[in-house]
This record gives structure tokens, C-alpha cells and sequence, in this order.
């Protein structure tokens, strides 16, 4: 089955593309962890949005947290539209099961679980389906190609240190090392509000190095690939 990836050069830590959300029951007792929109650009023209939700269900050793999000891309040259469900066990910091589906250009749907030491998935597409397995290391994180909110758990992985995170890209069907180094702080200005915020450097081996900044709870309020002129900012201040 051909694979394809969105914006070629950007690779998979770029551009958002269009998401909305698998459902989910909330649990009695949900606590947003973050939520809100990026604004997407690109040369510095809007190319889209993506609107997410960080949640925790559950309080103590049953508690999961879902991130899900709602991403619409329009560049004039490709349409998608995309949803993104991912759980997690915050208890033991692993990721436990991953769906998307991607709409328009590049057309699929991938639904995907970790245990073993590896990552299971199963990718639906126009050409047909396949299974996927590939090494999911301890301490991994989900980054798909074209999600910003999923910067969140990286982020929070690597702490307030540099730090190499394993990085799982379903879209890709792959894990790459992600080395993070935080450079400092910056002030932002978000949706008209001044945010002290960690300066942080991704880079790795094969992919354009990405900037991220996040507030000091590591709320990404922006993100950036300079050499792809990408660049996606909170249209508003978290909450």
C-alpha cells in the first residue's frame, strides 16, 4: 500500500491537518487539563485551524487521560480534514490506544494499541488494509504527523531539562529519537495577553528542527518549523 505524507519537506512534526474528534464518554469526574485552538499559517498566510481537548477521566490508579482534537487544513493546493483520539494511563504514563482518520488528500484510517514493546496498528486507506507493528520504546509518545497539541505529552516528558524522548508517528509507521532542549524563555503574546513561556528545540535525525513554546504547566502556545515557514499559535490564552 503507498503511504503518504502531508507536506513533503515539512515531515511529520509540521502542519495540522483537519481533525475532529472520535467520540468519548466523559467520566463523572473530568478534569480539562488544556484546551483551545492553534491558528495555522504558512509563508504567513492562515492555512487552517486546529481545535483540541486535554482531559483527565477519573481520579487515583483508574485515571486515563484522552487528547483529541479537530484540525482543518486548506492550502489552496490540498484539503484534509482529520480526527485524532488518543488514551493514555497518566498513572503509568503509557500510552494505551490511538485512532485516526484522515479525510480528502491522502485519505486513511488508522486505529493502533501499545503493549509488548510495540505498537499494533491496523491502517484502512482507498488502496486497501494492512497491519503494522513496530517498536514502541518505555517512555514513548504519540507525535503524529500534522498534530500540534500532542507537543503537550513531549513537553511534559521531557521535563524542565533536555532531555531524548522515543517518539511514535502512526501516520508514518515509525518511531524516531527526539532530542528536546530548552534554550530559555520568551514572551508571547496570546489572543492579546502577554505568556512567559520554555523556549524548546526538537530535533531529529532525518526531520527540520521544530520550535515549541509552552507555559510553565507545558500548555503549548506555540510551534514552529522554521525551514517549512510553518508556524501554529494559540488563538487564545489557556485557561
Amino acid at each position: 500500500m503507498r503511504r503518504r505524507s502531508f507536506g513533503g519537506a515539512l515531515g511529520p512534526w509540521t502542519l495540522g491537518i483537519a481533525l475532529t474528534v472520535a467520540p468519548a464518554n466523559v467520566a463523572a469526574q473530568a478534569t480539562i487539563v488544556d484546551r483551545g485552538t492553534f491558528r495555522l499559517t504558512l509563508a504567513g498566510q492562515e492555512v487552517g485551524t486546529e481545535s483540541f481537548t486535554i482531559r483527565q477521566d477519573g481520579t487515583g490508579p483508574a485515571a486515563v487521560t484522552i487528547a483529541q482534537a479537530t484540525v482543518a487544513l486548506d492550502t489552496g493546493k490540498i484539503s484534509q480534514e482529520l480526527t485524532s483520539w488518543l488514551r493514555l494511563s497518566p498513572a503509568a504514563g503509557h500510552i494505551a490506544e490511538y485512532r485516526l482518520s484522515v479525510q480528502g488528500g491522502g485519505q486513511e484510517r488508522i486505529t493502533g494499541t501499545v503493549g509488548g514493546g510495540r505498537f499494533s496498528a491496523r491502517i484502512v486507506s482507498p488502496a486497501g488494509e494492512m497491519m503494522r507493528e513496530y517498536l514502541a520504546s518505555d517512555g514513548a509518545v504519540i507525535i503524529d504527523e500534522g498534530l500540534v497539541h500532542q507537543y503537550y505529552f513531549l513537553a511534559q516528558r521531557a521535563g524542565g531539562t533536555s532531555a531524548r524522548v522515543p517518539v511514535l508517528i502512526p501516520r508514518q509507521s515509525r518511531q524516531v529519537m527526539a532530542t528536546v532542549t530548552e534554550t530559555g524563555s520568551a514572551g508571547l503574546d496570546i489572543g492579546g495577553r502577554h505568556a512567559d513561556a520554555r523556549h524548546l528545540v526538537i530535533s531529529a535525525a532525518g526531520q527540520p528542527e521544530r520550535e515549541l513554546w509552552v507555559d510553565p504547566r507545558g500548555r503549548v502556545l506555540r510551534f514552529a518549523v522554521p525551514s517549512a515557514g510553518f508556524e501554529a499559535t494559540r488563538t487564545t490564552f489557556p485557561g
